[in-house]
């Protein structure tokens, strides 16, 4: 089994630590572990956009059915596999596919807005904050910040760069999947929740552990998680 990764082609979206069902904590506290993420997600030095933890991968192939950039490839026995739609899990869903100056093809998987306030008078600092996207959605015209929704993915790249801007505020607003096909269950739930935004229960999933969607998603690939019992002396 092998994740390809090409570079080049990486957008630094966000999206593929959230959707990975090894990861732990997205929203109200720093990540405690994941699968794949940033340098920094993952807390060690390297050059590379995004790093991958095979030790921890379960080679769901949740990554690279949403990856934006085309940047991620799941090889399985040598052809291109995501087991979580093959086995119904998951569900396909329509995609807007779209062209980058420099050729690069993108995809918008999710439909919704975004809203950018900003207090910020210095055009230098808004043009180098809207070099932060890596679709070249983001443009300053009259020293506002304005958003070409035809480049926008909705990703989490820009929301997450205005935290090292103290004057400007990025809300990005995802509403839904475009037309997701077949009846998918609860993890698709629970991944859902995690790109939408929506915080709350994973529905139907239930674990002593403190990662139910990774349990959930491993016995769903019929994968059985091994438990360690320690024996006690005089047990």
């Amino acid at each position: 089994m092998i994740l390809q990764y090409d570079e080049s082609k990486c957008l630094e979206c966000g999206f593929c630590h959230r959707v990975c069902p090894v990861t732990v904590s997205i929203y109200d506290e720093p990540i405690k572990k994941t699968a794949i993420g940033t340098p920094k997600d993952m807390r060690i030095d390297s050059d590379k956009k995004i790093v991958v933890d095979t030790d921890k991968c379960i080679w769901c192939g949740s990554c690279t059915w949403i990856c934006p950039g085309y940047t991620l490839e799941l090889i399985i026995n040598g052809e291109k596999r995501v087991p979580l739609v093959e086995n119904g899990s998951l569900p396909e869903f329509k995609e807007q596919v779209r062209t980058l100056e420099d050729g690069r093809e993108i995809r918008k998987v999710v439909e919704g807005s975004i809203k950018i306030t900003s207090t910020e008078k210095d055009k230098k600092v808004l043009e180098k904050f809207a070099d932060e996207c890596a679709t070249g959605a983001l443009s300053v015209k009259d020293n506002e910040i304005v958003v070409d929704e035809d480049l926008c993915i909705l990703c989490f790249k820009c929301s997450d760069a205005a935290e090292k801007y103290d004057n400007i505020d990025v809300k990005v607003f995802r509403d839904r999947f475009m037309e997701v096909k077949g009846e998918p269950g609860s993890v698709w739930n629970a991944i859902s929740e995690r790109v939408l935004g929506k915080v709350g229960k994973l529905k139907g999933i239930i674990s002593r552990s403190q990662n139910k969607l990774a349990d959930a998603v491993i016995r769903l690939m019929g994968k059985e998680e091994e438990e360690k019992v320690e024996s006690k002396e005089g047990s």
